[in-house]
């Protein structure tokens, strides 16, 4: 028997060929239950599935024989007894039979399309012709939510790879990627009028939906509409050149680099291209390969990151200005928030490829505008080819967040295989045999083949090393010192400063040995590798004297690079230089975003703490103190922010500065308390200075401390005390005219007044992240849209917490703030918590646990909120996963964390019945969270030990929900919690309610949330 059941676009079910159509089912639930079994794998649904579905807030002993009686009436529409059959605790439709189900044919062939390799657009466009609306006439139905759901992110998924764009804005009017490829689709084809009318649309629909701004990349492109005429101003580019190059087995990477560069300048559509490689594997040679064959019409930038204590700042671009002054005129803005874009529309004015080489030693400044570049080249006709080593990057290394937020069709990957043993033997071996020697021993590392072949000799050396120093020895001995004292200093150096170090005539003798080569302005090593052989094979004081070789020379020039000095400067022993330039090069990196570099540097100078003096020490210690918390390193920031606050014992302004600095890290490490406290004594000191801007500052730190950023529950702490100082804030800094100030101000002021339940406060928030745009520090920004999206979620507008975690993150994508990136993530983690989305909420946890860096508090909070999750499902893991939390005595002796600890660790006593007695622990914890003021998460501990059998006095004035909860008036909590969008607790009410139909909806609730365990503590 065949069966064949049409659920898209209405519903039928057809029997041997046989139709049998909606208007035959004269008992709605018969046709229910038709429908829902046809929707389950194999048409097999677990009865009390059926039951939660169809019947929800029927008693089972009362809905048990409606459903044997639609399955009767079913049976009897079907015409076959087999039709619908209840085995066990199984229901199965038509189990013999051969079942057909057009919304499984439909899903299955939109994965197949969607899982191929590559995605073609064609395939999903053949999958497209299956589908349809999911019964359109059962759209009330809420266990349809689901699996239309389902359908429906296939549809657009499979819309989106069919380029399908206007359909998909007929489905996510909001969907900023269709908007976007519209937009391309207007200025490839030079319509100027259509592509403007586009962006206005997207514009309209984005700020009504979303309430957010177009993206960087749709905004190059509407630059591009206005800028340029396409008729008469495009710019004409010739054919691609063919290179001719001496490169082996490289053909393959060479023609994917040039499809990249043809496609960026014939289609107007960008290219991020990652060459990678192990060192010595000829990224730099495929490049100039590469770079060799491109049409003089394109503007080519090459520039490359150095191996320095700390790296100059955007050092790659100031390497592409030196013979480019428009460039130079862009990097000499004062601030990154005018150089990138400056940067973005040089390369966006014609066809160009941009080359950042070696991004594996990229200072922060340089990342953030890669990650800037990188977002906006697709709209632009250009080429960003990137090189980095994959060795020897670990997951905590910045260029991994990099590398992974570079994603998507416009990224192009390139890796550089070792050579074979017949590329060896085309390059020089002089016979079969040696070729497969040098090929053991190199393991086909080009450099160090090539290395081998021109070195000659007996035998072939073991490494690069060997290979790279027995060519060093056969230099006379004054080449071989110079190449030795040249060995220091990383990447590349200036001629002049080569000459400097030795003769003239020596440095020529050195470049005709091949060991360096040079070009009319600058020298280098061949390879990096064989810069590192050299100076590795210095002894320490070899290595010193060089080092103060090259820091006499930097001295002696009119101009210097202050992260030059210091980086030589530390290797000679310099400490009068570390002390003079230190600061200074510090500065510089961290007034360009640069704040690893900076807390580097800073490092090397307060080593030398004895030979400061305090004001200057209590500076170092705070600016330190500041780069370290940007960069996520709450523990090492917390203790410079310390020190920094006892150096300045005696100047009030700087303790002051010192102290603001300490209650921004203490937040998240060790925590809020610790934070208060530091912003109060801020405050305290600041009051009677008359210097309104700092007290504006410390206002604005005691409302952070005491906001709701350290809650992750969906009720918020309510707190008099961080509005009244928001408010204060804010009228200082509109006195002032300080819209920084006024944004941040705003920002915890909105966070304060939704806590009290006023809902004017999404507006103060709305006005935050408008001021907060104009601020240069990226963080301000994400800073707002955190308070923003946790407003939202704590007075349950979860649609719109959503909204803001996207646009918080996307503001976070032009630069490096993690703090802010995982807390926006944990928001969004907390929200899927509450919606029921647990597989996701979980799955997103994990993933910020395993992700590099000290989060701090937050990390504490997530693994409450993963274990809590885990428990409720009944997973043995939930307890060594809150043990980690409880171990991290760093954060968890505060007192806000410590409650929140334990709320968790009372959720699974109570879960697996292991808690049974108010410890003196307990009572402390308890006394501790009501002389703080600790209200919600009072009010929630309190109820999670009274769910535990454990008896203890309900606080007075518990916020939100869980008043009515603490109080037994389950209908009220019931409906609080449902308001809030906080499904378990609402499951939970109803589960422990005296109301028999109560508890069958609250079981109900549970069931469908998976939450076994608590079904069985109910």
């Amino acid at each position: 028997m065949h069966v064949s059941v049409q659920l898209l676009g209405g519903f039928t079910v057809l029997v041997n060929g046989a139709p049998i159509t909606a208007n035959r089912w004269g008992r709605r639930q018969a046709a229910a239950l038709v429908k829902l079994l046809a929707l389950a794998p194999d048409g097999r649904v677990h009865r009390d599935r059926v039951v939660d579905a169809l019947w929800p807030e029927v008693p089972m002993d009362v809905a048990l024989p409606r459903l044997h009686k639609a399955a009767h009436y079913a049976r009897t529409v079907l015409g076959d007894r087999d039709a619908v059959v209840l085995k066990g605790e199984v229901i199965a439709l038509f189990p013999d039979a051969q079942l057909e189900v057009d919304a499984t044919t439909f899903e299955l062939g939109a994965d197949d399309a969607l899982g191929a390799e590559p995605v073609s657009p064609e395939r999903c466009a053949q999958a497209l012709k299956l589908a349809g609306e999911l019964l359109p006439d059962d759209l009330s139905e809420p266990w349809l939510e689901e699996p239309r759901e389902r359908l429906r992110l296939r549809v657009m998924r499979l819309l989106r790879c069919a380029g399908r764009w206007e359909d998909l804005l007929a489905m996510d009017p909001a969907n900023e990627e269709a908007h976007v490829e519209l937009l391309r689709e207007a200025v490839v084809a030079g319509d100027r009028a259509s592509g403007l009318r586009q962006y206005a649309r997207m514009e309209r629909v984005l700020e009504a939906e979303l309430g957010l701004a177009p993206g960087p990349e749709a905004v190059v492109l509407r630059d591009r509409l206005l800028a340029v005429d396409p008729p008469s101003r495009q710019v004409a580019v010739e054919p691609r050149i063919p290179g001719r190059t001496d490169l082996v087995e490289r053909d393959v990477e060479l023609a994917e680099l040039a499809a990249a560069a043809d496609a960026a300048v014939e289609e107007g559509r960008g290219v991020v291209a990652l060459v990678s490689g192990e060192a010595g594997a000829g990224k730099s040679a495929l490049v100039r390969a590469f770079l060799d064959g491109l049409s003089p019409a394109i503007r080519v930038a090459v520039g490359g990151c150095d191996d320095l204590l700390a790296p100059r700042s955007l050092g790659p671009f100031r390497d592409m200005a030196e013979n480019d002054p428009e460039l130079a005129s862009a990097l000499a803005g004062d601030r990154a928030d005018s150089v990138l874009p400056a940067l973005l529309r040089i390369f966006s004015e014609r066809p160009s490829v941009v080359v950042v080489e070696d991004i594996h030693w990229a200072d922060d400044a340089t990342l953030d505008a890669i990650r800037f570049l990188a977002r906006r080249f697709p709209g632009i006709p250009a080429v960003l080819l990137l090189t980095f080593r994959e060795t020897g990057v670990d997951a905590g290394h910045p260029l991994r967040q990099l590398l992974g937020s570079l994603a998507g069709a416009l990224v192009q990957r390139v890796t550089l295989p070792p050579l074979s043993v017949e590329a060896v033997r085309r390059l020089g071996a002089a016979t079969p045999e040696d070729a497969v020697e040098i090929h053991r021993v190199t393991q086909g590392n080009p450099f160090f083949v090539t290395e081998v072949l021109t070195g000659g000799g007996a035998g072939v050396p073991h490494t690069v090393r060997d290979a790279v120093l027995a060519r060093v020895g056969k230099l006379p001995a004054p080449a071989r010192a110079l190449v030795e004292r040249l060995s220091v200093i990383p990447t590349r150096t200036e001629r002049r400063l080569a000459e400097s170090l030795a003769d003239p005539d020596v440095l020529l003798e050195v470049e005709r040995s091949g060991i360096v080569i040079g070009t009319d302005t600058t020298v280098a090593f061949r390879h990096e590798l064989a810069r590192q052989a050299i100076e590795s094979a210095l002894t320490a004081g070899e290595r010193i004297q060089a080092n103060k070789a090259v820091v006499d020379v930097l001295l002696g020039r009119p101009e210097v690079e202050p992260s030059r000095l210091v980086h030589h400067a530390e290797r000679a022993g310099r400490i009068d230089v570390i002390l003079e330039y230190g600061p200074g090069a510090a500065l510089e990196a961290a007034r360009l975003g640069a704040h690893r570099q900076a807390a580097g540097v800073l490092d090397v100078v307060l080593r030398h703490r004895e030979l400061l003096d305090s004001r200057t020490a209590a500076e170092l210690f705070t600016r330190r103190a500041y780069s370290l918390y940007v960069v996520n390193r709450f523990e090492a920031a917390s203790e410079s922010a310390e020190s920094g606050v006892v150096a300045a014992q005696g100047d009030a302004v700087l303790q002051a500065e010192a102290l603001l600095v300490l209650a921004r890290v203490a937040m998240f490490a060790p925590g809020p308390m610790r934070a208060r406290q530091a912003a109060d004594q801020a405050v305290e000191i600041l009051e009677p200075l008359g210097d309104d801007a700092r007290l504006a500052a410390a206002l604005i730190e005691v409302a952070r401390a005491h906001s709701n950023l350290a809650t992750v529950g969906i009720v918020a702490e309510p707190s008099r005390r961080a509005e009244s100082a928001a408010e204060r804030a804010l009228n200082l800094s509109q006195r002032l005219d300080r819209p920084d100030l006024e944004a941040q101000a705003n920002c915890y002021l909105g966070d304060a007044r939704l806590a009290r339940g006023d809902l004017g406060g999404d507006a103060d928030l709305r006005r935050a992240i408008s001021l907060a745009g104009s601020d240069s520090r990226i963080e301000t920004l994400v800073r707002c849209y955190v308070n923003a999206a946790g407003g939202a979620y704590r007075s349950g507008r979860l649609d719109e917490a959503e909204k803001y975690v996207a646009g918080g993150l996307r503001a976070a994508a032009d630069g490096e703030f993690f703090a802010g990136q995982y807390r926006l993530r944990l928001t969004l983690a907390a929200v899927q918590a509450s919606r029921g989305k647990w597989d996701r909420a979980i799955a997103d946890l994990r993933e910020l646990l395993d992700a590099p860096g000290e989060p701090g508090v937050m990390e504490t909070l997530a693994r409450s909120l993963l274990a809590r999750l885990l428990a409720r499902r009944g997973d043995q893991e939930a307890g060594a996963v809150l043990a980690v939390a409880l171990a991290d005595r760093a954060v968890a002796d505060d007192s806000f964390v410590a409650t929140r600890l334990a709320v968790a660790q009372a959720e699974l006593g109570w879960l697996d019945g292991s808690w049974g007695s108010l410890t003196d622990e307990l009572r402390l914890t308890l006394a501790t969270a009501e002389s703080a003021g600790h209200r919600s998460v009072l009010g929630e501990l309190c109820a999670y030990l009274g769910r535990a059998g454990i008896d203890v006095p309900e606080p007075v004035d518990a916020p939100g929900p869980w008043a009515a909860t603490l109080a037994g008036r389950w209908h009220e909590a019931a409906a609080a919690w449902a308001e809030l969008g906080e499904r378990y607790e609402q499951a939970v009410v109803l589960a422990t309610a005296p109301d028999r139909a109560a508890r069958a909806q609250g079981l109900s609730l549970l069931r469908d949330l998976g939450a076994v365990a608590t079904t069985v503590a109910v």
